[in-house]
């Protein structure tokens, strides 16, 4: 979620006056107000909590008083806050002004082909077949949109700004790690294989952990399934050219398959869809596969110019 730079202002001001001591219930109650009134204020807010908890990472040169009001007792905040809160707007002044001045990266790969990407910060993206994805590296950010597709994260390691991907109406917030995600027509699956990320849902205060090792869907209001051990080889065998699949519907082995070839798959019996497969296949030969498929289900298969029709064999 993006919020301007008045709302920042607005959250570094909340957030000043929430230190205090003798903040009173009405300015909390107030407070509350204002943090609902849009999604974009709680993005705000959250930003100017982390900016305030890592404001050493923003300022190099020794300014008097920082110190002391970072390491502040709720007692003494009244009166080192402020010389703290325009040290945090000072600092973040000049980083939102080259925010904006940062274009943002459009990268897309069509049917079949896969690219690689390099950061500025250091961190690379590799986008598999039919993938669209936007990112934006500045000063006060590490974002990421993936618009469709799929593609494998190894994130550069910084304390700030962290290193975000928005799908759809979920932020994955990385923590030192490298992580495969995949946006597919009904929901999204995102797989650690090293460190740690952080789901959370647009709005929400808290997230949700996800170590290597562990797998999780979510879909497109952002509501997460439940955690799966996660399969490294069947996450990252696209990098070789390798489609893995243990037990996926025939429904998304074909969407996989129509991302890599220019056909598409046409189910005769609906019912087929259903039916669960196994296997690694070269994803570039498509022959090989549709023959497994006629021997391992009850399926007959045609390939007609770009289409691949499955009907159901009848014994």
């Amino acid at each position: 979620m993006s919020f301007s730079q008045r709302a920042l202002e607005q959250a570094i001001t909340w957030f000043v006056a929430l230190q205090d001591e003798a903040c009173e219930q009405t300015t909390r109650e107030r407070f509350q107000q204002w943090l609902s009134q849009h999604e974009s204020h709680v993005a705000a807010y959250a930003r100017a909590e982390h900016l305030w908890g890592n404001l050493d990472q923003l300022v190099t040169d020794d300014i008097p008083g920082l110190k002391a009001a970072r390491a502040a007792q709720p007692r003494q905040w009244r009166s080192t806050i402020s010389a703290g809160a325009g040290l945090l707007c000072i600092a973040i002044a000049p980083g939102w002004w080259l925010d904006y001045r940062v274009e943002a990266i459009e990268l897309a790969t069509g049917i079949g082909e896969r690219r690689n990407l390099t950061l500025a910060d250091g961190s690379q993206i590799q986008l598999n077949a039919a993938t669209r994805l936007s990112a934006k590296v500045s000063w006060c950010r590490r974002q990421v949109v993936l618009q469709q597709g799929e593609a494998m994260f190894d994130v550069a390691h910084r304390t700030f700004p962290s290193f975000t991907v928005q799908v759809g109406n979920m932020r994955i917030l990385d923590i030192g790690t490298r992580f495969d995600v995949h946006m597919r027509s009904d929901d999204s699956q995102v797989s650690v294989l090293e460190g740690e990320v952080e789901l959370k849902r647009d709005g929400a205060w808290l997230g949700d952990s996800l170590k290597a090792g562990f797998s999780r869907r979510f879909d497109k209001s952002g509501r997460l399934q439940a955690v799966q051990v996660a399969n490294a080889d069947q996450a990252g065998a696209w990098l070789n050219g390798r489609l893995l699949f243990d037990r996926a519907p025939l429904s998304e082995v074909a969407n996989e398959l129509e991302r890599q070839h220019d056909l598409s798959f046409v189910f005769a019996d609906s019912s087929l869809a259903n039916e669960t497969l196994s296997g690694s296949f070269d994803a570039a030969d498509l022959k090989p596969f549709l023959n497994a498929v006629e021997k391992i289900l009850p399926i007959r298969v045609q390939h007609q110019h770009k289409k691949v029709i499955l009907s159901r064999r009848r014994p």
